[in-house]
Formats: structure tokens, C-alpha cells, sequence
């Protein structure tokens, strides 16, 4: 496969290569994922000069060195190098009077120090900022948005250094706007960029992170020599100054304080973070801002105003218990309210991002109002607890489900069950019950399957193969954790129900007949039309026997329950597990894919905020930052005509959990 060429940055690497390096550890946990060898001294001199940071996730920092660079990190760029080569001070006037400006403009918050002092001194016109966004996300800059911002940032460092060539030497000085040409001769003629083999500028095209560490590294080394400093430039006893208030917007970036225009940033070489007087990370705060509570923070500054230091304090939520007695939910207005023991009731709307869990699992209102009702009709309580901020918000509520003839002994078939095994924990969940009945320690109960000891896995992985249909008696200890497991089985041919995998469909659509296997059981349909259908398939429905053909021989993996009555099917109930066919487009928080059979395109959604969680393996190899990872690679890698098959799995939600594909 033909690989995309890298302009800018190939041409200056073997000359960063050879540049002495200051002392530093290689502490990107993603430099396997460099456009190209040798990039990584190029990352981490950057790095080392202060002009990049990554990004902390799970004790881990990334760089992310295939993303794109965006306008407004173009800026920031551009003002680090300025600050960090003694040219430039920071100045929060300047900040809060550009805000309003940036507010009207949509840019982000981060990058008002930067953007600012751009729009301050020339670098930008206010013009400028109508291109920094779309639909409320970052622009990338091309290569000549970028020369534009960096030279204009050294002709504002250096006055000696000026940009009157109206004219540059690339072959693709045509294609260069008349506006970005003086920088772009600038820079070429200071050693910071130079072509491609072709000696092509390809200045509509993007930059990528690593292509940029390579640009200001050079930057940095064209402005930190143009003039000698006569005082060192980092002082003996730098300034240092402190902000107290209590928080009125902050992210894992920065903080605001309540009557002041200005934003704070974390200091790139790390801050001190402490809640109520314990070492905490900023993660910790940022989430108790977002559940409510209301946040008082001493923050000591360094001489660039960037926070070094941030002492966050708050005063302790109330928590209620008790038994949920009511719940109320208006459609219309999407509000509602919850009533614990008849006499506590606590009222909120779905905008309250309430965060609702119930038996580990994710609810909203709506969700939890549907969740008691089915309760109610089960005859079963909901034990919940309820935490208030202190300002009497409700922020969280968490509960279990119990069903009112709890006893020692329940008999049931199988509706769920579970095996963590290197925890050794599990639960089984019975048909008709709202409950999760735990095991504490899988080899602590005693399991028995048709008279025959066995153990806890055997009788999961029996459930986990879908062919039989699995009744079992509980017992119970006095905290309900299962201690012992009778268990018989008995082929699916001879219940009035199936339950499994559907491992084969036919349909003949001139007779409105057909078939499905269900496990090891095969049924004749008599007349498709008869037969009620609804299977989640990502975003969308399987409702009829064309669509449910039609999956099945997209090779669809449907894990589905059948009604059965007389060897007749009148329902088939379930959902995708795992979904197959050609790449179309990935979003925000989708993948959209063509059933390679049908030639139909199916969304599938993923949680934009747990990628982490997402397993990516693309032609055998693996991915860290795996949703962006992906679309890099399908944007940068590859040819346009290649083609990506992509076998996605689905969690209960429907949601992806693991990606895998080929390039054909």
C-alpha cells in the first residue's frame, strides 16, 4: 500500500538529528504510533524545551503524534516559542480584553492567553477567528495557516527579521496564498521548512503533532539565537503570585474563578494538587465541579501566570438511604422526581446530569422511571442511596434492585449470568427477577449441572454457548451472595422457547416463507409476515424477516430469544453482538459501516469519553489511542480507494467495544 508522504517535517528530521539534545526521558507511552522513524528525538526535544505537553490518562502520557494541529494550537505554539525564548510576557489584561471577542467567536477557553495576545500584536486580525471553528470543534491549520502564525511570530521576536518576498523557490509557489507567502519564504529562508522530494510546499494540506514539534523545535533555535540575552532569562528568584476564589468554570486544563474575566492554565511542567489537604489530581476536582459542588481554590502562579500550585477545598455531601417508594417522570418537560421512603422526595431534570446507577448500570430518568414501574409489576424494591452537594442538589443516585421473595432458596432458568475470572466473582440473574444474585468467590460454591459435579465456569461457559436452555436452584446466604448451584439442563427442542446465537436464516420471498436455527434448533416459518421481529442492530431496528435475511447474511453474530409455541415461532426478541462489513464514515462518537451482502450502511455508536476502553486492531497491529487512531490512519495512511473491513463488538447497550479490521 502506498504510503502518504510527509513534506515539511522528513526533510528537517535528520537535520534535527543531528542537534545536540538536552537531557530528558522518553516518557510519551505512544511514540510507536510516530509517522516515521527517528520522529521520537524530535517529539521529546520539543518536549524538553517546553513547547508540547501530552496528555495523562490512566498513569500514562500521550502525545499523539498522527492527530492534527489545530488553529488555535497553532497560536499556542506560537506564543510558547515566544515566551519560552524571552520575546514575549505574558499579560492577563490583554486576556480579559480580548475575551468578548474570542466569546463572540466560539474559541475554546485554553487558548484565550494565546490567541490573545496574537489578535494583540498583530499575528492575527479578528477576521482571522471566523475560520478557527465548526459546530462548536477545532479547525486544523494547514501548512500555510501555520507558516503564517509561526512567521509572523518571528517577525514579532526578532524586528531584524522581516517578511517581504512576495515570491517563494517551491514548485507549488502557485498554489501558496498571496497573504501566507512572505512567512513561507521567511521560514524557508531561515532553515525552518523545506519542501518534499518534489521541493512542494503542499501548503492546503494539514500538520500533524510530530510534523509540528519539528517546525518550533527549529523555531526555537532561529529565535533563541538572534539575540543574546544580557540577564539570564529564567530570574534567581522567579515572580510568583496567588489567586483565591471559588471556581465558576474549570477543565483538566484551566480554571476561572467566579468574578474575574481571566482563565488560568495548568503550568506545562506540572501542578501541585490538593482537596481538602490531600493529594489529589485535577481529574478529581474537575469531577466534583460537574457534579455541583461548589469549589473554593487558592492558586499560586508563576510568572507566566500558569498555575503551579492549586489548593481546592469543599464542604462534605449529604447522603440519604432508603427504599425507593416513587418515581415521577413528565415526557414533555423531561423532569421528574424520586421519593425514598415515602416521606423524602428530591426533584430533578435530565440537564441536571444526574448521574443514576442502578446494579452497576447507567440510567436516566426516563430509564429509571420505566426500571421501578417493571419493579413494581415484579413485585420487587429498589434500595437506593441519594447524595446531595451542599448546596442540596441532587448529583448521584446509586442503588440495588431486590426482588420481595428473597429467600434462601430461588428457582429460576437462567436469564444472565457472568464470570470475571481473574477476580473469581460472578452473578446470575433469573428470568422474571430484577436481581443480580453475586458470587463472592466462584470457588466457594457448590456447583452441580444434571447430578454431575462441576465447577462455576462449566456452567458459565454452558450459558456462554447459547445451545441449552439452564434451570437452577440458588441458595443463599444471610448477605444473599449465591453459596450452591443445582443446575439441569435439557435440549431447547422441547421448551416452549429458544435462546442462543441464530446460526442459520433462509427466506424465500416468493412464498413468505422461511427459516431459523437458534442454537441446534432449526424452525420452519410458514408465513415470515407472522412473526414479530425487533432485534437492536446498533442505532437502528431489525423489524421483519427481509432485514433479519438480510443480517444473517451480512454475517451479523444476533444473540436472540424466541417465542415458541407448537414448534411455531410467533417472536424473536434480541440484539447484534457483533457487526461486519466495509468502512464508510467514522465521527464523533460513530462508525458507520456497509453490509458487505446487502449494501446497506449500519451507525454504530461509542462513548466519545471511553475510547480508552476500545480495543483497535488494524491489520494485526494495535492501537493506544484507538477512535483517532483509526481515523488517522484511514486519513493519512492509506489511499483513498482502499478498503476497510471492520468487525465491530457490541456491548448490552449496543455500544462498540472492540474494532477490528483489514485493508484490501
Amino acid at each position: 500500500m502506498k504510503k502518504t508522504k510527509h513534506t515539511v517535517a522528513l526533510a528537517l528530521a535528520a537535520m534535527l538529528a543531528c542537534q545536540p539534545l538536552s537531557v530528558y526521558a522518553a516518557t510519551f507511552a505512544d511514540m510507536n504510533q510516530a509517522p516515521w522513524a527517528g520522529a521520537e528525538a524530535s517529539i521529546n526535544k520539543a518536549a524538553s524545551l517546553g513547547l508540547v505537553v501530552g496528555e495523562t490518562r490512566n498513569g500514562k502520557t500521550y502525545f499523539r503524534p498522527r492527530d492534527s494541529v489545530s488553529l488555535s494550537e497553532s497560536c499556542q505554539l506560537a506564543y510558547k516559542l515566544l515566551i519560552q525564548t524571552g520575546k514575549a510576557k505574558a499579560d492577563d489584561s490583554v486576556t480579559q480584553k480580548w475575551t468578548p471577542i474570542m466569546n463572540a467567536y466560539g474559541i475554546q477557553s485554553w487558548a484565550y492567553p494565546a490567541v490573545s495576545y496574537c489578535l494583540e500584536n498583530g499575528i492575527l486580525a479578528t477576521s482571522n477567528l471566523s475560520g478557527f471553528m465548526k459546530n462548536g470543534s477545532n479547525l486544523p491549520a494547514t501548512r500555510e495557516q501555520a507558516a503564517t502564525i509561526l512567521g509572523r511570530a518571528l517577525t514579532k521576536g526578532v524586528s531584524s527579521y522581516t517578511a517581504n518576498e512576495t515570491t517563494t523557490t517551491f514548485l507549488d509557489n502557485s498554489s501558496i496564498s498571496t497573504e501566507a507567502k512572505p512567512y513561507v519564504a521567511l521560514l524557508k529562508r531561515v532553515g525552518v521548512v523545506n519542501g518534499d522530494d518534489s521541493n512542494k510546499f503542499n501548503p492546503k494540506k494539514t500538520l500533524n503533532r510530530t510534523e509540528t514539534a519539528v517546525l518550533v523545535t527549529n523555531l526555537y533555535g532561529v529565535l533563541e539565537k538572534a539575540t543574546t540575552p544580557t540577564t539570564p532569562t529564567t530570574p534567581a528568584n522567579p515572580t510568583i503570585s496567588t489567586q483565591k476564589g471559588t471556581v465558576a468554570t474549570m477543565t483538566n486544563f484551566y480554571v476561572n474563578l467566579k468574578d474575574s474575566a481571566a482563565y488560568y492554565m495548568l503550568a506545562s511542567g506540572g501542578t501541585t494538587i490538593t482537596l481538602n489537604g490531600s493529594s489529589a489530581t485535577m481529574s478529581d476536582v474537575v469531577k466534583l465541579y460537574k457534579a455541583g459542588t461548589s469549589i473554593d481554590v487558592t492558586l499560586t502562579l508563576d510568572s507566566s501566570l500558569h498555575i503551579t500550585k492549586l489548593e481546592a477545598t469543599y464542604k462534605e455531601t449529604k447522603k440519604t438511604k432508603g427504599s425507593l417508594t416513587k418515581v415521577r417522570y413528565n415526557k414533555t418537560d423531561k423532569e421528574g422526581s424520586i421519593t425514598i421512603d415515602k416521606d423524602s422526595t428530591y426533584s430533578f431534570t435530565d440537564k441536571d446530569d444526574v448521574d443514576i446507577r442502578i446494579d452497576k448500570k447507567s440510567y436516566s430518568l426516563k430509564e429509571l422511571y420505566d426500571l421501578f414501574t417493571k419493579a413494581e409489576d415484579d413485585k420487587a424494591t429498589i434500595e437506593v442511596e441519594v447524595t446531595l452537594d451542599n448546596k442540596g442538589n441532587l448529583t448521584k443516585i446509586t442503588g440495588t434492585t431486590k426482588d420481595s421473595d428473597s429467600s434462601d432458596s430461588l428457582k429460576g432458568k437462567i436469564s444472565d449470568m457472568s464470570y470475571n475470572k481473574s477476580k473469581e466473582t460472578g452473578y446470575i440473574k433469573l428470568k422474571g427477577k430484577t436481581t443480580k444474585y453475586e458470587i463472592d468467590d466462584t470457588d466457594d460454591v457448590t456447583v452441580k449441572i444434571d447430578n454431575k459435579t462441576k465447577d462455576y465456569k462449566d456452567l458459565y461457559n454452558l450459558y456462554d454457548d447459547g445451545d441449552s436452555t439452564i434451570t437452577v436452584t440458588l441458595t443463599l446466604n444471610k448477605k444473599d451472595y449465591v453459596t450452591k448451584i443445582t443446575a439441569t439442563t435439557s435440549d431447547s427442542d422441547s421448551k416452549d422457547d429458544a435462546d442462543g446465537n441464530v446460526a442459520n436464516v433462509t427466506y424465500k420471498e416468493n412464498k413468505d416463507t422461511g427459516t431459523v436455527k437458534i442454537g441446534s434448533k432449526t424452525y420452519d416459518i410458514d408465513e415470515v409476515d407472522d412473526v414479530d421481529i425487533s432485534i437492536t442492530d446498533g442505532s437502528d431496528k431489525i423489524n421483519n424477516w427481509e432485514d433479519f435475511y438480510n443480517a444473517y447474511r451480512d454475517k451479523k453474530v444476533m444473540n436472540v430469544s424466541a417465542t415458541v409455541k407448537k414448534d411455531e415461532i410467533s417472536e424473536i426478541t434480541g440484539k447484534v453482538t457483533e457487526a461486519k462489513g466495509k468502512m464508510k464514515k467514522i465521527g464523533n462518537d460513530y462508525i458507520k459501516i456497509e453490509g458487505n451482502y446487502s449494501e446497506k450502511s449500519f451507525s454504530y455508536d461509542f462513548d466519545k469519553n471511553k475510547t480508552d476502553d476500545i480495543r483497535v486492531s488494524l491489520s494485526g497491529s494495535s492501537y493506544v489511542n484507538k477512535i483517532k487512531t483509526l481515523e488517522e490512519l484511514i486519513d493519512t495512511e492509506f489511499d483513498n480507494d482502499d478498503t476497510l473491513n471492520l468487525v465491530l463488538k457490541l456491548d448490552k447497550n449496543g455500544k462498540i467495544t472492540k474494532i477490528s479490521g483489514e485493508y484490501k
